[in-house]
Parts: C-alpha cells; structure tokens; sequence
C-alpha cells in the first residue's frame, strides 16, 4: 500500500469526525455558513509557525497563485457549509464531492499534465459511481454542490501546481495567508460582518469549545490531506474522499440517535442507496491500492 494512500485514508477519517461537530454546530442559530467558514480561516492563521521551516517570500506569480487557491477555498467552505446545514452530514460532503472529484480530475490534465493508468481510471469511475450514489439522496443542494465542488477541486489542484513550483512548506503556507486573506476581506461588508460578530456573541462556551475541537481535529486532516497530494496523485487523492463519506455514514448511524443534530436518514430506500453507494466506493479503494 502506498504510504501518501494511507495518509489520505487517516486524514480522511480524522476530516468525517470534524464534519459530524460541524454539522452539529451549523444546526444551532448562531452558526451561519459565512461567519463559520470566516472563524475557520481565522484560525488557519496557526500556519506561522511555519515560518522558522524555511517560508520566503516568492515571486509575484506565486504570490498571487496561492492566494486564489486559498480564497477559492474559502468560497468552497462557504458553500459545504451550506449545504451540511441543510441536510445529512454524508448527503451534503458526497454531492459537494462529486463535483469536486470531476473537476479536480479535469484542472490536473490541463494544469499539472497528470496521467493516469487504465487501473486508475477504472477505479476514478468506480469510486464517483459510489459518491454519487450515496448523494442521490436528503435534500437538494445541488447548487451549493456545484459551485463548492467547482472551488475546491480548483484549490486543489492549484496547491498541487505550487507544490510543484516550489516545496510543501511555501505551498501550505502561503495557500493558508490566501485562505486567512479572504476571510479578511469579508469584514469590509456590513452585512457579512454583524453576521460574524453575531454568530461569535452568540455561541454558548461548549459550542466554542466543541469549535476549537473540530477546527483541530480538522485542521490535521487537512494538513496530512496535502501531505498526500504532495507525494501522491491529486485527483486519486481528492478520489479518496469516499471514504470519508463512508466513515461519516457509520459514524452518524452509531451516534445519531443519542445526538440528533447529526443522525442521518434511514428510511430503508435510503439506506439502500447509501450502503450502496458505500460498496462502490470500497471497490474503488481496493482497486486503487492494487
């Protein structure tokens, strides 16, 4: 097994949970997906301690790549968030991923040059059969699937390119000033802003604290996710997210009904199509390994 596959299937253990405390958190009122995707770049802001390992500053191009990346990013989580609020925490992370995965397969042939072999391929499609079949069910949010699948696998893909352009350290880093960087700007729109103090005063101590828990657990996730990337294939990578989907899906059906706000639907149509939809994406994964 390739070591940047098993650091994507950790990484995306360790994302599902944060998803479940998200979907948690984005139930209650004082949670809105803008002001919470806005206090999750704050706290991206952690990344300087990075600096010491080797951060200078580049040339204007990468500059300004890395900045889209991490700013599409943020417009990505803007939309997940979106859409977890307004339905099952697997439903709205597989349909927001579906995109993702297509899009992100299409920007790394154009932009990195990948290539793929036939085993690859067929897996590729094995694994978006089981995304999309686990999506094919809760409410619509295709639209919010659309454009956040669209940013995120342009984001990734774009981490990828500065990778290659440089080293791991700069790319993390300087996507992450973009990411904090976007938040930012937000603060220039009255509406945005009372909406992001507000969710802030709002928010009992146990939510913030239940906040700080999953922007932890995520925020190592997402760092051995571009661990991954930078070793391995990106959109095999970002393909890997069915799992997570998977883990989200059993992990909302075991505590789903001592916590409410994250059990999923299981009508038994539903279910059918989930575990369904699960299947498929552990075919995809063992063929991936081979």
């Amino acid at each position: 097994m390739s070591i940047w596959l098993s650091i994507g299937l950790v990484a995306y253990f360790l994302t599902a949970v944060a998803f479940l405390i998200d979907k948690y958190l984005l139930a209650g009122p004082a949670r809105q997906p803008l002001a919470y995707a806005f206090w999750v770049a704050v706290f991206s802001a952690a990344v300087v301690i990075f600096i010491p390992f080797g951060v200078f500053i580049p040339d204007l191009v990468y500059l300004m790549v890395a900045f889209v990346s991490g700013a599409t990013f943020f417009f990505g989580l803007i939309f997940l968030y979106r859409a977890i609020r307004k339905t099952d925490a697997s439903v709205a992370s597989t349909k927001v991923s579906v995109v993702s995965v297509a899009f992100a397969y299409i920007f790394s042939v154009f932009l990195l040059g990948e290539s793929f072999r036939l085993m690859d391929v067929a897996a590729f499609g094995v694994v978006m059969a089981g995304i999309f079949l686990l999506g094919k069910t809760g409410r619509s949010v295709w639209s919010e699937a659309f454009f956040g699948g669209i940013l995120f696998g342009f984001s990734l893909v774009t981490l990828k390119l500065l990778f290659d352009m440089s080293d791991f350290v700069n790319g993390f880093f300087w996507t992450r000033v973009g990411f904090f960087g976007a938040a930012l700007a937000m603060l220039v729109f009255p509406s945005a802003r009372r909406e992001i103090f507000k969710s802030y005063r709002g928010s009992p101590l146990f939510s913030k604290f239940l906040f700080l828990v999953s922007k932890g657990v995520a925020g190592v996730g997402f760092l051995l996710i571009d661990i991954a990337v930078n070793l391995g294939n990106v959109a095999i990578v970002n393909a890997l997210l069915g799992a997570q989907f998977l883990f989200i899906l059993v992990l909302a059906l075991i505590f789903g009904r001592k916590i409410p706000a994250i059990a999923e639907n299981t009508n038994f149509d539903v279910l059918v199509r989930k575990f369904s939809g699960a299947a498929l994406v552990v075919v995809g994964i063992v063929l991936l390994f081979k």
